[in-house]
Formats: structure tokens, C-alpha cells, sequence
């Protein structure tokens, strides 16, 4: 029989229907173990989610941690070169901490990362993968992309130290206007350096008219940069079909230290958060002592669970039942049958409680016989066939 994916869980379809994809473009599966050496994420906290890790002691001594992040391992052991990328894409469960719970949790994941040279087709290729992977899930999405150019070209202007760097990251990020006047007051900027960074939150929404709001605050050679990047992204993903669901949001920022390029997040209608969250992070390479580029995208596939209407209506097509004197011989092959003819089959004696199924069966005298719709149960501990979708 042939899986049939529409009967999957919507994450069991997303591994599926991606994997398919990335396939498609290259990407081969990368495979890695459930622990990892601590001292990788001691020595790169600052790109993990949470400083809070899971460790143990292996039966060696070595001090193991349950994998809190994919992305670490994969730079660590990558073979690119500048001259051979590496195109990986994994399927995998990471451990982290619940912000909302305060516990750990177990949280599956797709993504993929390109590494090696990262030139501009490299950036559009992951950013349409991106959106196809979003696709997947229905047409009610948007793809929310920055530029960490133009805030970083912007703060090497203003030369200001790193603690009042981080409080203006702090109030951009949460499009707080007012109090970013007031640390670039304190900061002892002149006017137009306040004005021109308290349009950054408000740098947000549709493509074309926000890089042209951009490129008006663009006072360096690495903002323009980053606004002409931005560009010729945009064109590209237009020529192909693939601008519509895209906008900018200059609000959104990333750990300056490893990410410099094109950053990027997903959502998904319905969802409150992110399910998708990637970028270009050589900065994260050059801290692991890697002279390559790299961009990538994660995709969470355990927020997938949160979506309202998307998993199988019924748990199973048919549900059957028997009474014990029944030929089990030509039951079995009674429900070969209905395997074969696709559906998922479900045998019992009586209608298990909170069953959901579509077809009602009942295998009386050597044979099988559908119920219909609400029929009054005959058997034992059955007052209604109740459950059908």
C-alpha cells in the first residue's frame, strides 16, 4: 500500500514533502548524534537560544550535552571550501529550555545550510526554499526579511560604545521609537544622527516602498550595500513568482556578532510566533575559525502541532468489528482488502471511546457489512456507533 501523506500529521507531511524538495536542489541529508561534546557550546553560548544545557558525564568522563542546536555541529564538521560548498539539510531533535514552562523541552526541526561561498544566487536559492517550505503548509504565510547591513553600517557611524549599542538593539528591535530618542539623547548624538536612527523601527512592511525609505538613511558605504542586495533579492524572487509573500522589517535584528547579511523569518496564519527563523552568519563562522560563508534556515517543526484544522480528520477510514466466534481467517483477509483499497483500518470488538473514523464495519457470518451512519450498536458494551467523522 501506498502511504497516503494526507493522512500524516502535518509535521509527518512537512519531513516528507521537504525532504522531497531539498533533495531536489541538491541538498543532501545530514545525519548527526543525539549528544555532543559540551565544551562546543560552552564555548559558543552566545548563539544558542538559552545559556541552560542539558549535560552528563559520559562513562569516560567526557562532559556530553544533548544537542541544544544543530547548526554548531554542522559547522564543526563541515568539509566546504571556498571552492566546494556544502549544501546539507537535516531532520533532527534539539533540547532546549521552554521560555514559557521554564523546563526543557524536545523540539524537532527541519532546515538546511549552504556553506563554502555564499554569492547572490546562494542567498536566493535558500530564500526560495524558504518560502516553498512555508508553501507547504497552505497560502497563508508571509516571509519577513532584513538586512543586518543597515543597522550595523549605521551604529559604526554613530561610534558608540558597546553597552549603549546594545540598549539601541534593544529599543529598535521592539520598535520602541521613544525610548531610542532618549538613548541616542544620552548618547549625546547630533540631530540628525537621532533622527536618522529612530526611523530604523519604523523601517517596516511593503518591499519596495521600505528599501526606498531605507536607502534615504543610507549615510555609508555598507548600508547602501546591504539596500542594493536587498534589490536585486527582491527582483529576483519577483521574476519567479515568489515576491508576493515577502516584506521588510529593518526591526528585526540578529546577534550582530554572527550574522551580516540577508536575515529572514517565517510565519505561518494562525501561529503567534515564528516557524521559520535563517540568515547568513559568517561571523558565526569566523568565531569556530572557519574562512568560509554560510547561510541557512531552521524550520520548527513542533510548532507545526499548534495549527488549527490541518491534521487528518479521522483517525482511521474504517473501524471494524467482530464478536470472538468470527472466522479469523477470513476476517484478516476481509480487512487485507480494505488495506488495500487505501484505507487505514482499525479491528475491535466494540467502538473504542473518542475513535474518530469514517466507515463503520461489522464482520458477521464470514463477512463484511458497512454500517450506516449511526446505526444502533447489537453487541456487547455498544449502544451507538458513535466517533464517525
Amino acid at each position: 500500500m501506498k502511504l497516503q501523506i494526507k493522512t500524516l500529521r502535518p509535521e509527518e507531511q512537512a519531513t516528507l514533502q521537504l525532504r522531497g524538495l531539498y533533495e531536489q536542489y541538491g541538498y543532501k541529508k545530514y545525519r548527526m548524534g543525539r549528544f555532543e561534546e559540551y565544551s562546543l557550546y560552552a564555548a559558543n553560548k552566545r548563539f544558542l537560544p538559552s545559556e541552560n544545557v542539558i549535560t552528563f558525564t559520559d562513562l569516560d568522563g567526557k562532559l556530553l550535552a544533548l544537542k541544544p542546536d544543530v547548526t554548531l555541529g554542522i559547522v564543526k564538521n563541515t568539509k566546504a571550501t571556498r571552492e566546494s560548498t556544502e549544501k546539507l539539510y537535516y531532520t533532527e531533535n534539539v533540547y532546549r529550555e521552554s521560555k514559557e514552562s521554564h523546563t526543557y523541552r524536545e523540539i524537532s526541526q527541519m532546515g538546511l545550510e549552504c556553506i563554502g561561498t555564499v554569492d547572490l544566487y546562494a542567498v536566493i536559492e535558500v530564500l526560495s526554499l524558504a518560502e516553498h517550505s512555508l508553501s507547504v503548509f497552505g497560502p497563508d504565510f508571509v516571509l519577513v526579511v532584513s538586512h543586518m547591513g543597515l543597522v550595523v553600517g549605521l551604529l559604526e557611524s554613530l561610534g558608540v560604545d558597546e553597552d549603549m549599542e546594545k540598549r539601541m538593539l534593544a529599543c529598535i528591535r521592539s520598535k520602541n521609537a521613544g525610548e531610542l530618542k532618549l538613548v541616542a539623547e544620552e548618547a549625546k548624538l547630533s540631530r540628525i544622527q537621532v533622527e536618522t536612527l529612530c526611523q530604523l523601527p519604523t523601517l517596516y512592511g511593503d518591499f519596495p516602498a521600505t528599501i526606498k525609505k531605507a536607502r534615504k538613511i543610507a549615510i555609508n558605504k555598507t548600508m547602501e550595500e546591504a539596500a542594493d542586495q536587498l534589490e536585486a533579492v527582491y527582483r529576483s524572487m519577483r521574476a519567479v513568482g515568489l515576491a508576493k509573500k515577502m516584506r521588510l522589517d529593518f526591526s528585526m535584528i540578529n546577534d550582530i556578532e554572527y550574522y551580516n547579511g540577508i536575515i529572514f523569518q517565517g510565519y505561518l496564519e494562525g501561529l503567534p510566533r515564528n516557524v521559520l527563523s535563517g540568515g547568513q552568519y559568517d561571523g558565526m563562522m569566523a568565531k569556530m575559525g572557519k574562512d568560509l560563508e554560510a547561510i541557512g534556515f531552521a524550520l520548527y517543526i513542533s510548532e507545526l502541532r499548534r495549527l488549527p484544522g490541518t491534521g487528518p480528520a479521522c483517525d482511521v477510514e474504517a473501524l471494524v468489528l467482530y464478536d470472538g466466534g468470527a472466522d479469523y481467517g477470513k476476517l484478516a483477509a476481509a480487512v487485507k482488502k480494505l488495506v488495500k483499497d487505501g484505507m487505514r483500518v482499525r479491528t475491535e470488538r466494540a467502538v473504542p471511546a473518542g475513535l474518530r473514523f469514517e466507515r463503520l464495519y461489522r464482520f458477521e457470518d464470514g463477512s463484511l457489512r458497512e454500517e450506516q451512519a449511526g446505526s444502533p450498536g447489537r453487541w456487547a458494551g455498544e449502544k451507538e456507533a458513535k466517533g464517525q467523522c
